[in-house]
Protein backbone atom coordinates (compact mmCIF):
# COMPACT_ATOMS: atom_id res chain seq x y z
CA UNK A 1 0.00 0.00 0.00
CA UNK A 2 1.44 3.37 -1.01
CA UNK A 3 -0.06 6.93 0.17
CA UNK A 4 0.81 10.27 -0.65
CA UNK A 5 4.27 11.56 -0.43
CA UNK A 6 4.70 14.46 2.37
CA UNK A 7 6.12 15.21 5.82
CA UNK A 8 2.90 14.83 8.08
CA UNK A 9 0.87 11.85 8.94
CA UNK A 10 -2.65 11.01 7.39
CA UNK A 11 -5.15 9.47 10.08
CA UNK A 12 -8.37 7.89 8.63
CA UNK A 13 -10.72 7.44 10.72
CA UNK A 14 -13.46 5.32 10.86
CA UNK A 15 -16.04 6.97 13.16
CA UNK A 16 -17.20 7.06 16.50
CA UNK A 17 -17.74 9.70 19.56
CA UNK A 18 -15.29 11.71 19.85
CA UNK A 19 -15.38 11.08 23.70
CA UNK A 20 -15.04 7.25 22.35
CA UNK A 21 -11.68 7.95 20.42
CA UNK A 22 -9.96 10.03 22.79
CA UNK A 23 -6.74 8.17 22.46
CA UNK A 24 -7.03 8.37 19.08
CA UNK A 25 -7.19 12.59 18.35
CA UNK A 26 -4.50 12.30 21.30
CA UNK A 27 -2.16 10.50 18.97
CA UNK A 28 -3.13 12.63 16.21
CA UNK A 29 -2.32 15.97 18.36
CA UNK A 30 1.41 14.16 19.30
CA UNK A 31 2.24 14.17 15.47
CA UNK A 32 1.88 17.86 15.19
CA UNK A 33 5.59 19.03 14.70
CA UNK A 34 4.98 23.09 15.50
CA UNK A 35 2.50 25.42 17.24
CA UNK A 36 0.46 26.38 14.40
CA UNK A 37 -3.13 26.64 14.33
CA UNK A 38 -5.13 23.49 13.95
CA UNK A 39 -8.03 23.67 10.90
CA UNK A 40 -12.13 22.02 11.06
CA UNK A 41 -13.21 21.53 8.21
CA UNK A 42 -17.81 21.17 8.12
CA UNK A 43 -18.40 21.04 4.77
CA UNK A 44 -19.89 17.44 5.24
CA UNK A 45 -21.74 18.29 8.09
CA UNK A 46 -24.62 20.76 8.20
CA UNK A 47 -24.51 21.12 12.14
CA UNK A 48 -23.02 24.90 12.87
CA UNK A 49 -21.78 24.00 16.03
CA UNK A 50 -19.81 20.91 15.81
CA UNK A 51 -16.29 22.86 14.52
CA UNK A 52 -16.33 25.05 17.75
CA UNK A 53 -17.10 21.91 20.11
CA UNK A 54 -14.21 20.17 18.44
CA UNK A 55 -11.73 22.90 18.87
CA UNK A 56 -12.83 22.46 22.13
CA UNK A 57 -12.25 18.87 22.85
CA UNK A 58 -9.00 19.25 21.15
CA UNK A 59 -7.58 22.30 23.54
CA UNK A 60 -8.66 20.03 26.34
CA UNK A 61 -6.30 17.56 24.94
CA UNK A 62 -3.78 20.30 24.74
CA UNK A 63 -4.05 20.83 21.03
CA UNK A 64 -2.74 24.31 19.84
CA UNK A 65 -5.63 26.90 19.00
CA UNK A 66 -7.56 27.01 16.14
CA UNK A 67 -10.36 27.98 13.82
CA UNK A 68 -13.44 26.55 11.76
CA UNK A 69 -12.12 27.14 8.05
CA UNK A 70 -16.35 28.50 6.74
CA UNK A 71 -15.87 25.86 3.74
CA UNK A 72 -19.79 24.83 3.01
CA UNK A 73 -19.51 25.46 -1.31
CA UNK A 74 -17.33 25.25 -4.10
CA UNK A 75 -17.20 29.19 -3.58
CA UNK A 76 -15.76 28.97 -0.36
CA UNK A 77 -13.63 26.11 -0.73
CA UNK A 78 -12.07 28.41 -3.30
CA UNK A 79 -11.56 31.67 -1.54
CA UNK A 80 -7.99 32.57 -1.06
CA UNK A 81 -8.61 33.58 2.57
CA UNK A 82 -9.56 29.79 3.68
CA UNK A 83 -6.76 28.52 1.23
CA UNK A 84 -4.34 30.24 3.42
CA UNK A 85 -6.27 29.17 6.79
CA UNK A 86 -5.72 25.57 5.50
CA UNK A 87 -1.95 26.02 3.96
CA UNK A 88 -0.55 27.11 7.48
CA UNK A 89 -2.22 24.91 9.89
CA UNK A 90 -0.74 22.23 11.64
CA UNK A 91 -3.28 19.84 11.74
CA UNK A 92 -6.83 19.98 9.46
CA UNK A 93 -9.26 17.49 10.77
CA UNK A 94 -12.13 16.83 7.83
CA UNK A 95 -15.31 15.90 9.73
CA UNK A 96 -17.43 13.13 9.31
CA UNK A 97 -20.72 13.53 7.27
CA UNK A 98 -21.98 13.06 3.76
CA UNK A 99 -19.16 11.98 1.75
CA UNK A 100 -21.50 13.12 -1.13
CA UNK A 101 -21.63 16.97 -0.27
CA UNK A 102 -18.40 16.69 0.80
CA UNK A 103 -16.98 15.41 -2.92
CA UNK A 104 -19.17 18.08 -4.40
CA UNK A 105 -17.88 20.82 -2.17
CA UNK A 106 -14.15 20.23 -2.11
CA UNK A 107 -13.94 18.40 -5.82
CA UNK A 108 -11.55 19.91 -8.12
CA UNK A 109 -10.95 23.35 -5.52
CA UNK A 110 -8.07 25.38 -4.22
CA UNK A 111 -9.60 23.68 -0.79
CA UNK A 112 -7.73 20.40 -1.55
CA UNK A 113 -4.24 22.26 -2.80
CA UNK A 114 -4.21 23.70 0.24
CA UNK A 115 -4.70 20.80 2.29
CA UNK A 116 -1.43 19.21 0.20
CA UNK A 117 0.41 22.17 0.96
CA UNK A 118 -0.09 21.73 4.69
CA UNK A 119 0.75 17.93 4.36
CA UNK A 120 3.94 18.40 2.38
CA UNK A 121 4.62 20.83 4.95
CA UNK A 122 4.69 18.56 7.82
CA UNK A 123 0.76 19.03 8.59
CA UNK A 124 -1.33 15.94 10.20
CA UNK A 125 -4.54 15.58 7.88
CA UNK A 126 -7.47 13.55 10.15
CA UNK A 127 -10.38 12.33 7.95
CA UNK A 128 -13.24 10.97 9.89
CA UNK A 129 -16.10 9.03 8.42
CA UNK A 130 -16.74 10.46 4.70
CA UNK A 131 -12.90 12.23 5.05
CA UNK A 132 -11.69 8.84 5.70
CA UNK A 133 -13.31 7.50 2.79
CA UNK A 134 -12.50 10.56 0.23
CA UNK A 135 -8.63 10.24 1.24
CA UNK A 136 -8.43 7.12 -0.74
CA UNK A 137 -8.83 6.45 -4.28
CA UNK A 138 -12.53 5.23 -4.17
CA UNK A 139 -14.94 4.63 -1.15
CA UNK A 140 -17.63 3.10 0.18
CA UNK A 141 -20.41 4.81 2.02
CA UNK A 142 -22.62 4.07 3.97
CA UNK A 143 -25.46 5.22 1.82
CA UNK A 144 -26.89 1.63 0.98
CA UNK A 145 -23.01 0.75 -0.02
CA UNK A 146 -22.70 3.36 -2.86
CA UNK A 147 -18.76 3.82 -4.00
CA UNK A 148 -17.32 7.61 -4.89
CA UNK A 149 -14.12 8.39 -6.48
CA UNK A 150 -11.91 9.52 -3.95
CA UNK A 151 -8.71 11.98 -4.12
CA UNK A 152 -6.26 9.06 -4.23
CA UNK A 153 -3.89 9.97 -1.29
CA UNK A 154 -4.11 6.57 -0.73
CA UNK A 155 -3.55 5.08 -3.88
CA UNK A 156 -5.63 1.88 -4.84
CA UNK A 157 -7.30 1.85 -1.55
CA UNK A 158 -10.72 1.22 -1.27
CA UNK A 159 -11.87 2.98 2.21
CA UNK A 160 -15.09 1.79 3.85
CA UNK A 161 -15.61 3.41 7.20
CA UNK A 162 -17.98 3.06 9.77
CA UNK A 163 -16.75 -0.94 8.98
CA UNK A 164 -18.39 -3.97 10.32
CA UNK A 165 -19.07 -8.09 9.06
CA UNK A 166 -21.97 -7.01 8.09
CA UNK A 167 -21.01 -4.13 5.43
CA UNK A 168 -18.89 -7.15 3.68
CA UNK A 169 -21.42 -8.00 0.84
CA UNK A 170 -20.87 -4.04 -0.02
CA UNK A 171 -17.27 -4.56 -0.07
CA UNK A 172 -17.00 -7.42 -2.35
CA UNK A 173 -19.42 -5.88 -4.53
CA UNK A 174 -17.37 -2.60 -4.63
CA UNK A 175 -14.50 -5.01 -5.31
CA UNK A 176 -15.58 -6.49 -8.62
CA UNK A 177 -15.89 -2.85 -9.95
CA UNK A 178 -12.31 -2.44 -8.51
CA UNK A 179 -10.22 -5.76 -8.74
CA UNK A 180 -6.93 -3.91 -8.58
CA UNK A 181 -7.98 -2.13 -5.19
CA UNK A 182 -6.89 -2.95 -1.71
CA UNK A 183 -9.91 -2.67 0.59
CA UNK A 184 -9.09 -0.61 4.16
CA UNK A 185 -12.30 -1.91 6.36
CA UNK A 186 -11.93 0.54 9.45
CA UNK A 187 -14.24 0.10 12.00
CA UNK A 188 -15.45 2.82 14.33
CA UNK A 189 -13.27 4.02 17.25
CA UNK A 190 -10.03 2.88 14.84
CA UNK A 191 -7.72 4.59 13.08
CA UNK A 192 -5.02 3.80 10.43
CA UNK A 193 -2.30 6.03 10.96
CA UNK A 194 0.06 6.41 7.93
CA UNK A 195 3.57 8.30 8.55
CA UNK A 196 5.87 10.27 6.53
CA UNK A 197 8.67 7.37 7.08
CA UNK A 198 6.69 4.62 5.75
CA UNK A 199 5.15 3.90 9.56
CA UNK A 200 1.57 2.08 9.48
CA UNK A 201 -0.19 1.70 12.23
CA UNK A 202 -3.55 0.95 13.84
CA UNK A 203 -4.53 3.32 17.07
CA UNK A 204 -7.49 2.41 18.85
CA UNK A 205 -8.31 1.92 22.15
CA UNK A 206 -10.40 -1.48 21.40
CA UNK A 207 -9.71 -5.18 20.17
CA UNK A 208 -10.97 -4.15 16.44
CA UNK A 209 -8.36 -4.17 13.70
CA UNK A 210 -7.89 -2.83 9.85
CA UNK A 211 -9.85 -5.40 7.72
CA UNK A 212 -7.62 -6.11 4.62
CA UNK A 213 -9.04 -7.02 1.53
CA UNK A 214 -7.12 -7.96 -1.71
CA UNK A 215 -9.41 -7.41 -4.81
CA UNK A 216 -9.29 -10.21 -7.44
CA UNK A 217 -6.80 -9.27 -9.27
CA UNK A 218 -4.70 -10.08 -6.74
CA UNK A 219 -5.82 -13.68 -7.04
CA UNK A 220 -4.56 -14.23 -10.30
Amino acid sequence: MQWRTGAGWLVLLGGGRWEDTETIHSQAISAITDESPIAFIPAADPDPTRGEAFLSFYADLGAPHGYVVPIHSQQSAHDPANYRRLANASLIYIGGGSARRLLETLEGTAAIEAMAAAFDGGAVIVGESAGALLLGKWGVSTEQGKVYPGWGWVSDALITPHYSAERTTQVRTALQRYPEAISLGIPDCVALALGPDGELATWTDTDQQVTVTLGPKFGR
